[in-house]
C-alpha cells in the first residue's frame, strides 16, 4: 500500500516539475542551458511507465537537460544479480526511442536520490536552468565513474 502511495506521489511530483518547467523562453545558443526541446509531461510519464513495466525494475527517475537523458532505476532485490542485463535493456530501449539524445542509465541509488533532489530544487525554483544542466552533466560523469 505504501509503495502505491509513494509511486503516485513520485509521479505527481514529476508531473508538477515538468508542468512548472514548461514556459516560453527565448532560444539561445548557450551551451549550458536546458534545451527548449523538453520532453512533454505525457512523454516522460510514458517513459517512466515503460521502464517500470520492464522485468526487474522497481522504480525510475528521469531527468533531461539539453541533449542528455539520465535514467536512474531501482532494481528489485530478487533481480540484483541481473542488474547489468536490466541496465542494458533499459539503455537499448531508450536509445532506440531517443536516438538524438545521449542516454545514460544508472542503477545507483545515490544517483536516484540526487535526481529526486534536483527535481525538488527545480520545482521550488532554487536552481537556474544552467545550474541544473551542470548538475545533470556531473551526475552523468559520477554514474560512469562508479560503474
Amino acid at each position: 500500500m505504501k509503495r502505491i502511495i509513494l509511486q503516485g506521489s513520485v509521479l505527481t511530483i514529476t508531473a508538477l516539475i515538468f508542468l512548472t518547467g514548461c514556459k516560453d523562453e527565448p532560444q539561445t545558443d548557450m551551451k549550458n542551458t536546458i534545451s527548449t526541446q523538453e520532453l512533454s509531461t505525457n512523454e516522460s510519464t510514458s517513459i517512466e511507465k515503460e521502464v517500470i513495466d520492464m522485468k526487474g525494475v522497481e522504480d525510475v527517475e528521469i531527468i533531461h537537460s539539453k541533449d542528455k537523458l539520465l535514467v536512474a532505476i531501482k532494481v528489485t532485490n530478487i533481480d540484483r544479480f541481473q542488474i547489468e542485463g536490466i541496465e542494458k535493456k533499459v539503455k537499448k530501449k531508450m536509445d532506440s526511442k531517443y536516438p538524438e539524445m545521449e542516454v545514460t542509465v544508472s542503477p545507483d541509488k545515490k544517483i536516484f536520490m540526487k535526481i529526486m533532489e534536483l527535481e525538488n530544487q527545480h520545482a521550488s525554483k532554487k536552481l537556474s536552468e544552467r545550474e541544473i544542466h551542470k548538475k545533470v552533466v556531473s551526475l552523468i560523469k559520477l554514474s560512469k565513474d562508479e560503474g
